[in-house]
């Protein structure tokens, strides 16, 4: 089976983790027997220079572990005109495409991340070639997708793709027309985060995630106030993994609320260097508004650690009694006691059971779930 995969983001250029689970799933779908595959990604270049984009490579080739990714560089004039630069895009993977097809057989499928512009562009494709397209979700703006802007671009995503998600809660907004879908949850790399787990003394917080809106440090670093001040508690270390545009704000904060000793910001790291910090904490934090997944979470409980999460949706699926607590967005009252309450009964958590979650979306499991249903849109024709 030949399947062409087909992001709206790539782990390229200045975020080298926007996406970087797109290259994870092709890694691990290329290991699997009888699996062919490879991506073909539209790169879309601001528009702050246009002098320097025609000075770029258009086409070029990164080759990774199994497989290539395609990538063909266009302008983004989406500021301009919207509907003009979703009609550039179509016409630009369409080209990428006959370009591909040159030196690559034709698709059995098209797997295409994210509703617009992945999405509807590889649908348009999928019709002119004959070629069945599945769209997986990962935007936490996907409700954008049903304004008056993009609806005619998502109904026909949702008319012409086997639509599906990485949570469950995700699909329950769909139209009840939509008979075709199913959860497909990002892939995990659990076992790079199974090491031996060791006794640590005090209460150690950890926390990983990029600094933009929507994540809510704040609420945590206040929560940690919370716990010092009511607890009388002072053996307390919080751990933050991760970068962006909010980090001096975040900082601030700590500053703000005098908790700077308590609070370690450790920048970005790589998967080897997030599974050590994960190790030599106890509790794991998620404070977001809105998450579609987060991946963290699965990390941190394959790590052998209960998660305090808010009730962000995404998560909700997979922390239950038995493997953290859930609490109220914005409630720092409830978090701080959250993670108090998960601290003092640590010996509570069964470690195999929560590495049993996590195991849900490892390679294995992730991958048999797109194959089977690769197969049911190939078997039915689904166009």
């Amino acid at each position: 089976m030949n399947v062409l995969v087909i992001p709206s983001w790539y782990p390229n250029g200045k975020d080298m983790l926007m996406g970087v689970y797109h290259k994870e799933f092709c890694e691990a779908l290329a290991k699997k027997k009888g699996i062919k595959v490879n991506m073909l990604f539209i790169e879309r270049e601001r528009l702050n220079n246009p002098f320097k984009y025609l000075l770029l490579k258009k086409n070029y080739v990164i080759k990774e572990p199994g497989y290539n990714t395609y990538v063909r560089r266009m302008l983004n004039v989406e500021k301009i005109n919207y509907d003009w630069q979703l009609k550039r895009y179509v016409k630009v993977l369409d080209k990428a495409f006959q370009k591909y097809l040159k030196t690559n057989p034709l698709p059995d499928v098209i797997h295409a991340e994210v509703t617009i512009p992945a999405g509807y562009a590889s649908c348009v494709l999928g019709k002119k070639y004959n070629i069945p397209v599945v769209v997986t979700e990962h935007a936490t703006y996907y409700k954008d997708f049903f304004n008056d802007q993009n609806i005619k671009y998502t109904e026909y995503v949702l008319k012409n793709a086997y639509f599906t998600s990485v949570s469950k809660y995700m699909l329950n907004d769909l139209p009840v027309y939509v008979k075709n879908k199913k959860v497909l949850p990002n892939l995990v790399d659990t076992d790079a985060f199974k090491l031996k787990r060791k006794k640590i003394k005090g209460l150690r917080i950890a926390k990983v995630c990029a600094f933009r809106k929507g994540k809510r440090v704040e609420d945590l670093l206040t929560a940690l106030k919370i716990i010092i001040e009511e607890k009388q508690f002072t053996d307390v270390l919080l751990t933050i993994v991760g970068d962006g545009y909010l980090k001096e704000f975040y900082q601030n904060k700590c500053h703000e609320l005098g908790i700077d000793k308590y609070v370690v910001f450790t920048g970005r790291k790589t998967k080897k260097e997030i599974a050590k910090i994960l190790n030599e904490n106890n509790v794991f934090v998620i404070t977001s508004s809105n998450e579609t997944f987060c991946i963290p979470g699965i990390e941190a409980l394959a790590s052998g650690m209960p998660v305090v999460s808010t009730k962000c949706f995404g998560p909700e699926e997979y922390i239950d009694s038995k493997s953290g607590k859930l609490v109220s967005v914005g409630d720092t009252k409830k978090i701080a006691d959250a993670i108090w309450e998960v601290y003092k009964h640590l010996d509570d958590y069964d470690v195999s059971y929560l590495r049993s979650i996590a195991d849900r979306y490892n390679a294995i499991n992730v991958t048999n779930n797109a194959i089977s249903i690769y197969n049911e849109i190939i078997k039915r024709g689904l166009k």
